[in-house]
């Protein structure tokens, strides 16, 4: 039976794969601490934080500044943001944009929602003192993870909320810095909320620029956002399959 041959995974790909395996070893190194050593990840408890709660805030912190670079080897998905990632579609419709990102901007209410409402439960459970500051900083670590899970496996804001086609097309690509820091708005020490004010940057970087330019951020006005331009390939492992991918 012939079986159709898979294209080689782009260095795009490769990369992220690397990224996904980097962040799930930081994600079990935190969970074990949280079974066997809970006290080390309380940064609350003593002046200096312990050695994995320093890579921990490095690594996610480090995955948010280098989203400000316009020059940094990430996806289109995040990238679009900036004028080198942008490459017209002659005579595009600006009345078919508008309507795109009115569809777009529906969808990210309806994320951005059911994130707070969602998020706002921990909150709660940490206020009454029902989880501590051990637990918070493991969600924090599993949304990291669950970050790069969403653009390479499966993702279900877009599958269930936004409808995009694929993360490059994705109108809150960089909403991942904030999502992830959102546990650390709880609580106030310069260790949780220099992470939340770092995600919050990001976010108002993503969000002026997508109203100043929503041409950046639409395939019909992007040729680099349209599959056929697409040289990533994030969407191999992506379910649902993408039509490229499928046997």
């Amino acid at each position: 039976m012939f079986v159709r041959a898979l294209p080689k995974p782009t260095k795009v790909t490769i990369k992220y794969l690397r990224s996904v395996t980097f962040r799930l070893a930081v994600f079990l190194l935190v969970a074990a601490l949280l079974v066997l050593r809970p006290q080390w990840l309380d940064f609350t408890a003593s002046p200096l934080p312990s050695l994995p709660l320093v890579v921990l805030w490095l690594a996610v912190l480090g995955s948010m500044v280098v989203q400000l670079n316009p020059n940094s080897a990430l996806t289109a998905g995040c990238m679009k943001q900036y004028p080198n990632r942008f490459d017209p579609v002659p005579n595009y419709s600006c009345q078919s944009l508008k309507e795109a990102v009115r569809g777009q901007n529906r969808g990210a209410l309806k994320v951005a929602a059911v994130w707070l409402i969602f998020n706002l439960v921990f909150g709660i459970l940490y206020w009454r003192k029902t989880i501590g500051v051990a637990e918070m900083v493991a969600l924090c670590a599993f949304y990291y993870l669950s970050d790069l899970i969403c653009v390479l496996f499966f993702c279900p804001f877009q599958t269930f909320l936004m409808g995009n086609r694929c993360c490059v097309n994705c109108r809150i690509f960089a909403w991942g810095s904030w999502m992830m820091a959102t546990p650390m708005a709880f609580i106030p020490h310069w260790f949780s909320w220099s992470l939340a004010g770092m995600g919050l940057v990001v976010l108002a970087v993503w969000e002026v620029r997508y109203r100043r330019y929503p041409e950046r951020f639409w395939f019909g006005s992007n040729k680099l956002l349209q599959c056929g331009h697409c040289e990533e390939q994030l969407c191999r492992y992506k379910l649902p399959r993408s039509p490229r991918f499928r046997p």
